[in-house]
């Protein structure tokens, strides 16, 4: 992993050094002048978190969904046993008569 990561440094590093041209970003009032290769990282690493948020965000939400629907199966496997139970017995108690 840690090779992986080296190589990947290099790649971002040449990429901001081929890519040294000038510019000024421009967001609301906000102004900041920086080179092409920076401001492309920078918009890749911007993305790549608001990413991992919403993703995290919606497993939590899909992890919730599922602890809601384990414990209804629960609740019906429940059911379901006393509802036999229940059957049983007054299948017992004709028998009996």
């Amino acid at each position: 992993m840690l090779i992986i990561g080296a190589i990947l440094l290099l790649v971002v590093t040449v990429f901001v050094i081929e890519n040294r041209f000038p510019i000024t970003v421009e967001f609301l009032a906000w102004r900041y002048d920086t080179t092409l290769g920076l401001a492309l990282v920078a918009a890749t690493v911007v993305g790549a978190v608001i990413m991992y948020i919403t993703g995290t965000l919606k497993q939590r939400e899909l992890r919730q969904q599922a602890r809601t629907a384990e414990t209804r199966v629960r609740e019906l496997e429940r059911e379901r046993r006393e509802q036999k139970r229940e059957h049983e017995e007054a299948a017992a108690a004709s028998e009996g008569q």
